[in-house]
């Protein structure tokens, strides 16, 4: 797997992140809640912005070596 995919694959972990205390039931633990949606939201954004400079810098081929070059 190159790095190419890795801001996308953080970005789904922070969904995950946060979903989960709505999906495994610990939401009303309001501490725990909050560090896992704050946690998501910061890597999302951080991904999302990653993922995007990527797409604008080196556009969608699949190829990304070929173009540094």
């Amino acid at each position: 797997m190159t790095v190419k995919y890795l801001p996308w694959i953080l970005a789904v972990i922070a969904i995950w992140l946060i979903a989960a205390p709505f999906a495994l039931g610990y939401a009303m633990t309001e501490p725990a809640m909050h560090n896992d949606v704050a946690v998501g939201v910061v890597i999302l954004l951080g991904s999302l912005f990653w993922g995007f400079s990527e797409l604008r810098r080196y556009g969608h081929s699949s190829d990304t070596q070929a173009q540094r070059r």
